[in-house]
């Protein structure tokens, strides 16, 4: 298991977006609203109109994108290309298409799903959202990789909803630990569904989903990273900014679950303890995350 990523200090507040063809309801600007259910929207599935490009103000070194909540199906396919210029006509690299679905692991018979089933025949693990709360796209980079020119294209032209959903663009560096939290770290949902009751003793649901939270720890830490690299990102973020975490990056089947757009629900502490980094002491810390929807 790799170690956990937070991605931080998003630059597409203040990105240039431009290109594809989107709604005028739901425009390409939504990409940058903090509130993933307000979508960016494309016209159509045709890749001319789901595709977009993304200037930053100044080049980013970055380890991972996320694109957060989208309608994407399991055939979908999308393309990043960083360039060197503002035009975008001298690429630097691209990432060639990579596929949205997990493939299945057919030498699990077991876990084959019924023939008539769409995912058998895309060869693609099913993706369970009875939240409606949509699919994250994270690419991860294999080596840190300094960006400022991109263009995202996504190929879905067999989306059923007949369009392109995103809720959200994270385009943040990244902190790793040089240790990887404790186990004994805590996943679950909150359950945001409301509940009446009769005087008779029945119940009556307003179904809301649920929202996901992660609580990790790390025992000791070295100072440099505690007062450095997380104080930075708890002042910066405080409990509005999001990050994007992700527990298990390496992870292409189950952590989706565990990654997620998130804010910090309390700004951490800091003990020190009895452990030594060479000429550095430890640090005790933790952060609590809760997703944002």
């Amino acid at each position: 298991m790799a170690n956990i990523r937070i991605y931080n200090r998003n630059a597409i507040s203040t990105a240039i977006l431009s290109g594809g063809s989107w709604m005028a309801s739901l425009p390409l600007e939504n990409l940058r609203e903090q509130r993933p259910k307000l979508k960016a929207r494309s016209t159509n599935t045709v890749t001319s109109s789901t595709q977009f490009r993304v200037e930053l103000t100044a080049p980013l070194t970055v380890l991972g994108i996320q694109l957060v909540s989208t309608n994407l199906s399991s055939a979908a396919q999308y393309k990043i290309t960083w360039y060197e210029d503002a035009t975008f006509t001298t690429v630097v690299d691209t990432t060639d298409w990579q596929s949205v679905g997990v493939t299945i692991d057919w030498s699990e018979t077991d876990d084959w799903l019924d023939w008539l089933d769409p995912d058998f025949w895309l060869g693609a693990t099913p993706f369970v959202d009875p939240d409606n709360q949509g699919r994250d796209i994270r690419y991860t980079f294999a080596v840190e990789t300094s960006v400022q020119y991109l263009k995202i294209e996504i190929d879905d032209g067999s989306n059923p909803d007949g369009f392109v959903e995103i809720g959200y663009g994270y385009f943040g560096r990244a902190f790793i630990p040089s240790t990887n939290i404790d186990f004994g770290a805590s996943f679950g949902r909150d359950s945001l569904t409301s509940v009446q009751e009769t005087p008779g003793g029945s119940k009556f649901f307003n179904r809301r989903g649920s929202r996901k939270r992660l609580t990790i720890a790390w025992s000791a830490l070295p100072s440099a990273e505690v007062l450095g690299e997380i104080d930075d990102i708890s002042q910066i973020h405080d409990i509005d900014l999001p990050v994007y975490v992700d527990l298990d990056p390496d992870n292409l089947t189950t952590g989706i679950k565990t990654a997620f757009l998130a804010t910090i629900t309390k700004i951490p502490d800091y003990q020190l303890v009895a452990v030594f980094f060479g000429d550095d002491y430890g640090v005790s810390t933790g952060f609590e995350f809760q997703q944002v929807i």
